[in-house]
């Protein structure tokens, strides 16, 4: 199953192309392509000597589901009479690690699809009779419990959906963390990358649940998928464990629901929702002015609260108590209610705040702590309005290509027709090639991991090839914060080929209220770049540390 955000996402695509920080002015007036004519390169980066396959899932435009073959033609997938039944074998084997892409094309639209990826052996995938369907068949795919044919089969995937409105293709974790996937698209909204899980991450998560289970006696240790040699092949969200947290959440939701009984809790719906207030009385959490439809807000089980999507946390996605019940949600996960600002949600809590709480979602903490990006939970986007994005999409309302590797490759090596990393990517501040002056440091930001601070005049951070494309890019954005002091600000310019090369963009910046303030900046980008560069950070006009960076991009 899809998750919330995915299917959200392909429900809206299915109607128009959705616009995005990276679709520009040209892409959203880029004329649709007429035919499926899509361009796949599915690429083997994982580092090992297994054999690696890869599977296209999905739909065709008329619901039946599905498998695309290497020869880029969609086949619709038998209906049995009565049986679960194997299906063909629809793997399309890949070559060795560092091999050349193994390629397709596309050749018809497919709704609601992933592309997976399974390393040893091949994924046994069955459809289940048409039944009350509709008539369709139901393709059974890998499950998240012991007794699924592929549970000792290390196997992961990413979501998509390609239509005439555009491709729409997704990295998450709001399912399970497993084996890294990347992507890089080219079209009409650039070059666009999102990195895969980093090295080690995966096992620094299942250490991580494994450690909180000692402490807390919660069974984060459950989740922890591995092969009879006990090495890690997944983490599973809490959502999909077979393992109950029971009263996990109880502690939790006993001191919130005590605290506004006599404090007014108010949660922005945003965009045109407006925002509610609202208090316990009895049992029940009654914002007023707000129509529930019969299903208050009582104390969600751990189950409501993990899945954003049952008991009082039901979420319809298209009213106002939708939008409240998805924030609530987003601050139970985070355990934010009950911190400083914590009363207006999600406004006035900083992703600094998220996690502090002993009964939280420690999935979704470590997820955050070694992943760059990627939802881990159903309503991860749920924040300050202006806030970093967390979510790893691409969109594209006419893709020229589309690479998915299994590793790294779309966030962090060569993009489809490029000499170097993305200039569109999420650039980590600490990925430097080569630095003067300057240290690392942990980070509380969205995502966490680390950052680069202590920066003062004279220190300078290089990022080696970095791929601008053909054509140029419109603005520079810097995630930075700064505990300077009121008064003393410095600037951060941008340049090229070398520390003292062209300055294509200039940062000025004073205090943002600490060293772990976040804020995105952005900057216009005064001097045209294209292809392949050396990019330079240099901090100057201060004679003390004035700020931290955690990441940066361009944009078009």
């Amino acid at each position: 199953m899809l998750s919330r955000r995915a299917l959200l996402a392909t429900a809206a695509a299915t109607a128009a192309a959705l616009p995005t920080a990276a679709g520009t002015a040209a892409a959203r007036s880029a004329p649709r392509a007429l035919a499926a004519a899509l361009p796949v390169a599915l690429a083997n980066n994982s580092g090992g000597s297994a054999p690696v396959y890869a599977y296209i899932s999905g739909a065709d435009t008329s619901g039946w589901p599905g498998f695309v073959t290497a020869d880029g033609a969609f086949h619709r997938l038998p209906s049995p009479s009565s049986v679960l039944t194997p299906i063909p074998d629809y793997a399309i084997p890949l070559g060795a690690s560092g091999s050349a892409p193994t390629r397709l094309t596309l050749r018809d639209y497919v709704i609601g699809g992933r592309v997976w990826f399974s390393a040893g052996r091949k994924i046994q995938f069955f459809v289940n009779p048409p039944g009350g369907n509709g008539g369709v068949p139901g393709l059974v795919q890998p499950g998240f419990t012991g007794t699924d044919p592929n549970w000792t089969t290390s196997w992961t995937f990413c979501e998509f959906t390609y239509n005439s409105a555009n491709l729409y293709a997704n990295i998450s974790y709001v399912d399970m963390v497993a084996l890294p996937v990347s992507m890089a698209t080219t079209g009409a909204a650039g070059n666009q990358s999102v990195p895969a899980l980093p090295s080690g991450a995966l096992a620094s998560i299942a250490s991580g649940l494994r450690d909180q289970h000692a402490a807390d006696g919660a069974p984060w240790d459950q989740l922890v998928a591995t092969d009879a040699a006990g090495t890690v092949l997944r983490v599973l969200a809490p959502s999909h464990t077979p393992v109950d947290f029971g009263a996990y959440w109880r502690p939790y939701l006993d001191r919130v629901w005590d605290y506004y009984r006599t404090h007014t809790l108010t949660v922005d719906g945003q965009g045109s929702i407006g925002a509610y207030s609202g208090t316990v009385s009895g049992d029940v959490l009654t914002f007023a002015g707000l129509n529930t439809n019969g299903v208050p807000f009582t104390k969600p089980s751990a189950a409501d609260i993990f899945g954003c999507a049952s008991g009082p946390l039901y979420n319809s996605g298209a009213d106002a108590r939708s939008a409240v019940a998805a924030r609530l949600a987003a601050a139970l996960n985070r355990s934010s209610l009950l911190v400083s600002g914590g009363a207006s949600q999600p406004s006035g809590v900083t992703p600094a705040q998220y996690y502090t709480e002993s009964v939280t979602n420690h999935y979704a903490r470590l997820v955050h702590r070694y992943a760059s990006i990627g939802y881990a939970f159903p309503y991860d986007d749920v924040g300050p309005t202006g806030s970093a994005p967390v979510d790893g999409h691409l969109q594209d309302p006419a893709p020229a290509s589309w690479t998915v590797t299994l590793g790294p490759g779309g966030g962090g090596t060569t993009p489809p027709g490029g000499g170097g990393t993305s200039a569109y990517s999420t650039v980590q501040a600490e990925d430097h090639s080569a630095q003067s002056g300057t240290q690392t440091e942990a980070c509380s930001d969205t995502g966490g991991g680390r950052d680069v601070g202590y920066l003062a005049a004279g220190d300078w951070l290089k990022y080696a090839s970095l791929d601008f494309g053909p054509a140029a890019p419109a603005q520079f954005l810097a995630r930075v914060a700064s505990g300077v002091g009121a008064g003393v600000s410095g600037a951060i310019r941008v340049r090229v080929d070398s520390v003292t090369g062209p300055q294509i963009a200039e940062i000025d910046l004073g205090d943002t209220g600490g060293w772990q303030s976040w804020r995105t900046v952005p900057a216009n980008v005064t001097r045209a770049v294209t292809g392949v560069h050396d990019v330079y950070l240099t901090f100057e006009e201060s004679t003390v540390e004035f700020v931290n960076v955690n990441w940066f991009t361009f944009t078009r």
